[in-house]
């Protein structure tokens, strides 16, 4: 009898654990599926942001659209999300009294909400009728709009400035045009008179040997040539600001053509009563460079070592390897020297250091140039200068490889 109670007990207590078990399995199932639906609404959501040109609007659509399937009751579901002055509603949206609502935030400012609705009553959950996975998830997707905008913000807003930029490179660019365009007429003016102006001065040179109109024909012949330079100087400065100024690199050996230079310049020195120094390290490597362009820089460079070195002093002139790869040549003057405030102006356009009066003659473009056609030789260009101890112009130049 009492094994009978006994088996009695023991089936009624495994119904019971399989009732519950059940219950429990279709509890998770149920949870696991509602989960799944959650998934599936994220992921639909990153699949339409993903989607080639997909605008705004098709993509809130979409997403509206996503909402209800998600949720506990999908039958019962509506969706509106609210952005500005633009609305994205399901098809069977109303809103009622069960009313789940998260707000859109884009740049840490409240830009709109998104709503969920039920149409009918039904159990209370966690919010309401609603699940607390079902905040989370609404959370998520006002989260997702945010930085969906936010994109979109951004994306229009470079869009404004590719467009500013690129009405303002064209007008840059027009503007550019009409400069060169400018340039070569001013060339062609001055130019043509100057060619004049230059071969009758020379002739007036050769007719007037060893007469007293000697010295003034040579006055003529210097200016014009002088002149000449400046215009040749100013083209070459404006040519470098917009792009067109161009070297022609050789093997070049600076010993023979710093030599030559020195000779040049030699009986303008002795008739002031100064030196010339030169230093050329041996062995000294060719360089990489445009000869008539290193000419220039250099007679440029010691043309202002000249100007501002005191009566009866002196010019260095200095060649070695900097490197592996680059030589550096100095032209240095022992006259008043540069301050540092003046140093930093000096290789600007229009800037001129005063030497021997108040002001400086010229167009002060020389230094603009000289650093210019050295960077576009792959160097550079400095100064060393201390009040009252002169001043040191360096540049370097490529080691022919």
């Amino acid at each position: 009898m009492e094994d009978n109670k006994h088996d009695e007990t023991l089936n009624n207590t495994s119904n019971f654990i399989d009732v519950v078990s059940e219950k429990r399995l279709r509890e998770l199932t149920h949870n696991l599926y509602e989960r799944v639906k959650e998934l599936n609404c994220l992921y639909g959501i990153s699949r339409l942001v993903e989607k080639r040109n997909a605008s705004l609007e098709d993509i809130l659509k979409g997403i509206v659209e996503f909402i209800p399937p998600a949720w506990q009751y999908p039958e019962i579901t509506c969706a509106h999300i609210q952005w500005g002055n633009s609305h994205f509603k399901t098809a069977n949206y109303w809103p009622t009294t069960w009313r789940q609502v998260q707000k859109i935030s884009v740049s840490g400012k409240d830009a709109g909400v998104v709503e969920v609705y039920y149409l009918e009553s039904r159990p209370l959950e966690y919010e309401g009728p609603f699940l607390k996975e079902e905040r989370a998830l609404l959370d998520a997707i006002a989260e997702r709009i945010g930085h969906i905008l936010e994109r979109e913000i951004a994306e229009d807003n470079l869009h404004v400035l590719y467009e500013r930029e690129k009405k303002l490179r064209k007008r840059l660019q027009l503007e550019m045009q009409l400069r060169v365009d400018f340039t070569r007429k001013l060339m062609h003016e001055l130019k043509t008179p100057l060619t004049s102006l230059m071969a009758t001065s020379q002739l007036l040179v050769d007719e007037t040997r060893e007469t007293r109109l000697e010295k003034l024909s040579g006055y003529v012949w210097d200016g014009a040539n002088n002149l000449n330079r400046r215009v040749d100087e100013l083209h070459d400065v404006i040519r470098g600001e917009i792009g067109t100024l161009k070297v022609s690199p050789a093997a070049l050996d600076l010993r023979k053509l710093i030599a030559k230079m020195a000779e040049e310049n030699k009986a303008l020195l002795l008739q002031q009563g100064m030196s010339l120094n030169i230093e050329i390290e041996e062995p000294l490597p060719r360089v990489n460079a445009d000869p008539e362009r290193v000419r220039q820089v250099l007679s440029n460079l010691i043309n202002n070592a000249y100007q501002y070195a005191v009566s009866g002093g002196k010019i260095d002139i200095e060649a070695r390897k900097e490197s592996d790869t680059m030589v550096v040549i100095a032209v240095r003057d022992y006259g008043p020297g540069i301050s540092k405030e003046k140093q930093k102006k000096l290789f600007k356009p229009g800037y001129q250091v005063a030497h021997q009066s108040e002001s400086a003659g010229g167009l002060g473009i020389g230094l603009t140039l000289c650093k210019r056609l050295v960077e576009l030789h792959g160097g550079k260009m400095g100064v060393k200068s201390k009040v009252g101890q002169g001043a040191e112009f360096y540049f370097t130049l490529p080691v022919c490889s």
